[in-house]
């Protein structure tokens, strides 16, 4: 009889040790599952994305995107004169693969890039390629005066495929920028300079991309290519929209430090005595003088402290 309750007291015991043990497990399943994405995330049919442009100019867009549901998805745009016929459901399929796999091998380039570097942790496909939720998302470098086509779709990150509909949106850029009053005021403090992108009212301009660069006069004289600093700058800034240097532009203030490491968007590195010229441009459409500045200025090591606005523009072609 005393084996028999000694017995039994450890099955009731054993069976709410499993109890607990299954809550627990089933706790930490939800929570696990409300932190990452992809346990909640759906693909296929029932994926609505909704596209609606927010700004619109001359070289850029800026679009929020949607989901009626937790879901991962691919984002992009073309020009319409390039994009084929979408209307055909056959031709939709083969479109997304396509876009999908060029998404894919950018996101190879640019993981084994940081593999070589030695970069411990570098991001899945999803988190680096992918949507999530509502995003607003700008696209830059584009034509003035163009028909554009936005598209999106659903993907399947586990089997990394397309998974559900085709969705698009039409939309044009303009003539000309809505950006054209922006100014550009600029501070040194020792390693450290600071980029304010303003209007004209002197209020700060978050929505426009720029672009901007500092070279040491040593070096551009040595090149001996340029009649002028302008010619120089301006060859640069062209170049940034012809190859479509996305990755070098920036939307409002912006912070950096010239110790030849900075962010990874340039090398500079100060030198005492060493004259210095950055240049600043508004990258929406065709280049405007306007929208732009170059700045000259001598680095006196970490003591200096330099302001500069509109109205100190360099004039001269050095």
């Amino acid at each position: 009889m005393k084996r028999s309750t000694i017995h039994y007291s450890y099955l009731v015991h054993s069976r709410t040790i499993i109890s607990l043990f299954t809550i627990i497990i089933a706790a930490a399943m939800m929570s696990l599952s409300s932190c990452n994405p992809e346990a909640k995330a759906v693909s296929g049919q029932r994926v609505t994305i909704n596209i609606e442009p927010k700004i619109t100019s001359s070289g850029f867009l800026n679009v929020r995107f949607s989901t009626n549901t937790e879901a991962y998805y691919h984002i992009g745009i073309l020009p319409v004169a390039e994009t084929p016929d979408l209307s055909n459901s056959t031709n939709a399929k083969s479109f997304m693969a396509l876009m999908l796999d060029q998404a894919y091998a950018d996101y190879l380039y640019w993981r084994s890039g940081l593999l070589m570097e030695g970069t411990p942790y570098v991001a899945e496909f999803a988190s680096h390629s992918l949507q999530y939720g509502t995003v607003d998302y700008s696209f830059t470098l584009l034509t003035p005066d163009t028909d554009y086509l936005i598209y999106a779709f659903p993907v399947n990150v586990s089997a990394n495929k397309p998974d559900g509909r085709l969705f698009l949106q039409r939309v044009s850029t303009s003539k000309t920028s809505a950006y054209e009053d922006m100014q550009f005021i600029y501070r040194v403090r020792g390693y450290w300079d600071y980029i304010y992108p303003t209007s004209s009212s002197g209020s700060i301009l978050a929505d426009a991309p720029w672009g901007g660069a500092t070279r040491d006069s040593l070096w551009l004289r040595e090149l001996g290519e340029y009649a002028s600093v302008h010619a120089y700058f301006s060859e640069l800034f062209s170049a940034y929209q012809l190859f479509q240097a996305n990755d070098l532009l920036h939307f409002g203030i912006y912070v950096h430090n010239n110790d030849g490491f900075g962010d990874g968007s340039s090398d500079t590195f100060f030198e005492e005595g060493h004259t210095y010229y950055t240049a600043l441009a508004l990258m929406d459409g065709y280049l405007s003088q306007k929208a732009s500045a170059i700045y000259k200025f001598t680095w006196h090591g970490e003591q200096t402290q330099l302001l500069f606005d509109s109205s100190q523009r360099l004039t001269t072609d050095w």
